[in-house]
């Protein structure tokens, strides 16, 4: 619905509070009931035109990026302020009063509330600083998040040349109070944010860096292959890709066969696809020294 719609709904909703209210008056004598029709006709109004608000920058902001989650969360809790002041003084409730009054309960509440105060804080950083972004690909690595370890060797068909730990997956949107990231197999995970900000992250999408360094090794048999040819031969299969680092014969794996490592660059988010005709093209070679 466009936004002059919901304006023009609101209109006539305070309309319709406000001939509420009148009449109420002309024929209700009990003060305290009056009192509170006006305090709810007061807080559903602003309540609705704060969501609207909230929602046209939403929709105004939209693109661009942190920006469009930061102001319409302030703008919707200093509304949340501004309506609980305006319903106090209704009641009658002087500002010195409500200050006097508050001192305890504020202490009481802060402590009661010393968590939900912690996410706000830490999503206003995250937001501000820009510790993590909507769009990025990450890693959240934190031991109060409950994550799964790697199930196999790290020589293993795609792992990378080291474990990390953690849960993976992609930033959605970033609150005030939670962050939710939706990982890899496409269940989606809600973060507080005080955990968030105190975790260590990967962030496979950062702009200082579009290489990722990927490492391979293949087990050839020394009754079969020649030592003096084979790290050149390798170099002439992988023509076309930019062999960093090797190849270099790593170690033995038993008495019959060796192993030789290497490191490819390739673009982080094209790695396993280069990781893959990499090891095809030396299995291939592996393949037809075994055979002649």
């Amino acid at each position: 619905m466009a936004f002059y719609k919901k304006f023009l709904i609101g209109l006539f909703l305070v309309v319709v509070f406000f001939t509420v209210n009148y009449v109420m008056s002309l024929f209700v004598s009990n003060h305290q009931l009056l009192l509170l029709v006006k305090v709810a006709s007061v807080v559903i109004s602003g309540l609705y035109f704060l969501i609207i608000i909230t929602d046209g920058l939403r929709d105004m902001l939209g693109g661009k990026g942190n920006v469009s989650i930061v102001i319409p969360n302030i703008v919707k809790y200093l509304g949340y302020i501004m309506i609980f002041v305006v319903a106090l003084s209704i009641f009658g409730v002087t500002s010195a009063e409500a200050i006097a009054g508050g001192t305890f309960a504020g202490l009481v509440i802060g402590l009661a509330l010393q968590p939900v105060l912690q996410n706000f804080f830490a999503g206003l950083l995250i937001m501000g600083t820009g510790y993590i972004s909507i769009g990025d690909h990450v890693r959240i690595m934190s031991t109060k998040i409950t994550y799964t370890p790697v199930l196999f060797p790290q020589y293993k068909y795609f792992s990378r040349d080291f474990i990390e730990q953690g849960i993976e997956g992609d930033v959605v949107e970033i609150d005030l109070f939670f962050s939710r990231i939706l990982l890899e197999n496409g269940r989606e995970i809600r973060i507080p944010n005080y955990i968030l900000l105190e975790s260590s992250v990967i962030d496979y999408t950062s702009k200082y860096s579009k290489d990722f360094v990927v490492s391979i090794r293949v087990e050839f048999p020394l009754n079969k292959v020649d030592l003096e040819r084979i790290e050149q031969q390798i170099v002439d299969v992988l023509k076309g890709y930019e062999i960093i680092e090797g190849p270099f014969l790593s170690e033995q794996s038993d008495k019959e066969h060796v192993i030789l490592t290497l490191k490819v660059r390739a673009n982080v988010n094209e790695w396993k696809k280069v990781k893959s005709e990499v090891l095809k093209r030396l299995l291939l070679l592996r393949k037809k020294i075994v055979e002649s």
